[in-house]
């Protein structure tokens, strides 16, 4: 500290691109850093340098979690028109690919109906039920605790 002024030090320039620009819009910026003249100044700077990030981090999750609405959308629509063929046809039958979530004691999980099964990471289940028991450690039916990313249970969907 010079005569009670943090001295500031460029550390680094980084070229930014908004997303989904292209990387002639590209910005450079300067990132500039304190450096602190005493410990309680330094806990300070690495204080502001976590707010910093965790917004960054909040910014990016909310990005991530648009697009993926969007993509779970699409999918969902495309989803629907197979299930409703299969209604049609009299057959309980849950397309291949289709993804589920369940909530228990605080946590998410996903199930994928695969290869004649149904997959909660590496596990594999036979049925709906025993998956939803597998996760949660109760009895229960797996009719009503997978729900597609809708909201729906599968019964709702598959035998509404």
């Amino acid at each position: 500290m010079l005569n009670g002024v943090k001295k500031m030090e460029t550390v680094a320039e980084v070229k930014c691109v908004a997303l989904g620009a292209d990387i002639e819009d590209a910005e450079l910026v300067e990132v500039i850093e304190e450096q602190p003249g005493n410990i309680d100044e330094e806990v300070a700077v690495l204080k502001n340098q976590v707010n910093h990030l965790t917004s960054a981090l909040d910014s990016m999750f909310s990005m991530v979690k648009e697009l993926q609405d969007d993509a779970n959308q699409e999918k969902y629509h495309d989803l629907t028109a197979v299930i409703e063929g299969k209604k049609k046809e009299n057959k309980v039958e849950i397309p291949e690919g289709t993804v589920f979530t369940g909530h228990t004691k605080g946590l998410s999980y996903f199930l994928q109906a695969k290869e004649g099964g149904f997959y909660v990471g590496i596990t594999r289940y036979d049925s709906l039920s025993a998956a939803a028991e597998g996760v949660s450690g109760v009895r229960r039916s797996g009719w009503t605790f997978w729900k597609l990313p809708n909201g729906k249970t599968v019964k709702e969907v598959f035998k509404g």
